[in-house]
C-alpha cells in the first residue's frame, strides 16, 4: 500500500511548502504504507490536468493508493478518481468551482471546459468497495470558503465511509 500526496499549486519545493514534508515524515515514522510518495510536481503553478493526471499515474497512483490531495491536488484527485480505482482519497481544502480565477479555470478541472463533475464514479472508484472518501477543510481557509466545501462534502460524501 502507498500514499502520494499531491500538493497545491504554486509550490516549487513540495518539501519546503506548508505541511506537506510533516505528513510524509509522519507517515513513513509510523509505517503506515509501504511506500509515501512526495514529489514536485511539473508546471507547479498552472497545475494543468493534462499534465498532473498523467504525472499521477506515472508516480503509480493505482488500486494500492491512497492519494492525498490538497487544494488543485485534491482537484487533481477527484478528476483521477473519475477513471481511475483508488485504495482511498483524502482531500484538503478542495472545491468544485474555479471561484472565478482565470488561472484556475485555465487548469482544465471545472466545468464547463472540464466537463461536469462525475460525483457517483468518484464515489465509487474510491477504495475496493467505494466511498473511501474523506474531506477535510479549515473555517479560516483564505482561499476557499467553507461554504464551498461543505456542497463539495454534500457531493462526495453521500454514503463515504
Amino acid at each position: 500500500m502507498k500514499a502520494i500526496i499531491v500538493p497545491g499549486n504554486g509550490c516549487q519545493n513540495v518539501h519546503q511548502a506548508n505541511w506537506y514534508k510533516w505528513l510524509h515524515d509522519r507517515l513513513v515514522a509510523k509505517r503506515c504504507f509501504d511506500q509515501v510518495i512526495l514529489r514536485d510536481m511539473p508546471d507547479p503553478d498552472g497545475a494543468k490536468r493534462s499534465i498532473w493526471l498523467p504525472f499521477l499515474l506515472s508516480l503509480g497512483a493505482a488500486s494500492d493508493t491512497v492519494l492525498v490531495g490538497h487544494s488543485s491536488g485534491a482537484v487533481a484527485t477527484m478528476r483521477l478518481l473519475e477513471n481511475h480505482r483508488l485504495h482511498g482519497a483524502v482531500i484538503v481544502s478542495g472545491c468544485h468551482t474555479d471561484l472565478g480565477y482565470a488561472s484556475e479555470a485555465a487548469a482544465g478541472y471545472y466545468p464547463p471546459s472540464g466537463g461536469e463533475w462525475q460525483w457517483d464514479r468518484i464515489r465509487a472508484n474510491a477504495g475496493p468497495q467505494g466511498g473511501n472518501i474523506r474531506i477535510l477543510h479549515s473555517d479560516n481557509d483564505p482561499f476557499i470558503p467553507l461554504a464551498v466545501c461543505d456542497l463539495l462534502n454534500i457531493k462526495i460524501s453521500q454514503d463515504c465511509q
